[in-house]
């Protein structure tokens, strides 16, 4: 299509601004991809059904926000008393207080001058949510939500802090009324989420602890996210610590496995990993992990043998999903 052709955008249809005690939104196909503003807003819901460029959210106060797949930053600026559920490339917030992030970040999350910060896992699901997960070009694995960067800290204060309990979404986060919004279908919890429900920092030790990586194929999410119900199903207590999806470089893959046999596998594209907690997991994963191979032509997972062996792999491969992340 001509340059001169293109259909116009008209900033109104993304921007949400200057409302109070309303409730308003954005429905599934409404936004596909462009950027996004909110802004000076009181005591309000507002819903972004739909995958984002970037969004800006600026003096917003007592207000109930949920922002669909950001491909880039979500970044928030001079918000207080505000309930957030993200999903992003990049999240950073500057002058805000007393905030309530139930976050999905690809990279460290950043606060600037903020203070009484708290951090959740995003915990959501609708009908399209996976297909905006994708249009974003976000991984659901890979989530650095507990991963906070503050980048002016006060000596002797805490400006940050997290929370690892499952049901403090929805005690936070509230569901939309209006009937538009509704029809949406928004859904909270871990049972039900698109994306899965990690502990994040601190990491795992003095815990029985096992990785489960998930070799490259066309069902290998899929594969991962079944993997977790059938773990929970064994064992109601199990947690998960950290989910990633990464590239790895043979060269890597031999420091992680220890041999070089997982070569072939590897060289088929990314893997998911998954630090698996609790009590008689290794024994669980195991169990799973060998249904999953008799049933396939290839190996499509990988389960640490042992406990001693569980330490040094979650070590190794941990480090280099680290690094390979913060580029």
């Amino acid at each position: 299509m001509p340059w001169d052709k293109k259909e116009k955008v008209n900033p109104a249809d993304y921007t949400i601004e200057n409302i109070s005690n309303e409730e308003v939104g954005r429905l599934p196909g409404t936004i596909n991809g462009q950027q996004f503003i909110i802004q000076n807003c009181q005591s309000s819901k507002i819903y972004l059904f739909d995958f984002i460029n970037t969004i800006t959210v600026d003096d917003c106060s007592d207000c109930v926000i949920f922002i669909g797949p950001t491909t880039g930053s979500v970044f928030l600026r001079d918000c207080q008393d505000c309930v957030v559920m993200a999903a992003c490339g990049q999240f950073r917030t500057r002058d805000c207080c007393k905030m309530d992030i139930f976050l999905l970040c690809q990279t460290q999350p950043i606060i600037e001058a903020s203070a009484k910060m708290r951090f959740g896992c995003f915990q959501a699901s609708y009908p399209q949510l996976k297909d905006h997960f994708k249009g974003a070009g976000l991984s659901i694995f890979n989530n650095n939500w507990s991963n906070i960067h503050d980048f002016t800290p006060v000596e002797g204060e805490t400006n940050w802090s997290c929370s690892s309990q499952s049901d403090a979404l929805e005690q936070a986060f509230k569901l939309p009324e209006t009937e538009e919004l509704k029809s949406v279908e928004l859904m909270l919890g871990t049972e039900t989420s698109v994306v899965p429900f990690t502990l994040g920092s601190p990491m795992y030790g003095g815990q029985e602890a096992t990785l489960v990586i998930f070799f490259f194929d066309e069902t290998y999410q899929q594969k991962a996210m079944d993997f977790i119900s059938s773990l929970k199903s064994k064992i109601q207590s199990c947690r998960i610590q950290h989910s990633r999806e990464v590239k790895m470089e043979i060269s890597d893959a031999q420091r992680v496995f220890q041999t070089s046999q997982y070569k072939s596998a590897i060289s088929r594209g990314p893997i998911i990993a998954l630090l698996c907690l609790g009590s008689g997991i290794s024994e669980a994963c195991s169990k799973i992990g060998q249904e999953l191979n008799a049933n396939a032509e290839d190996q499509v997972v990988y389960v640490t043998a042992d406990s001693n062996t569980s330490n040094q792999q979650i070590d190794a491969f941990f480090s280099y999903a680290s690094m390979t992340l913060s580029m």
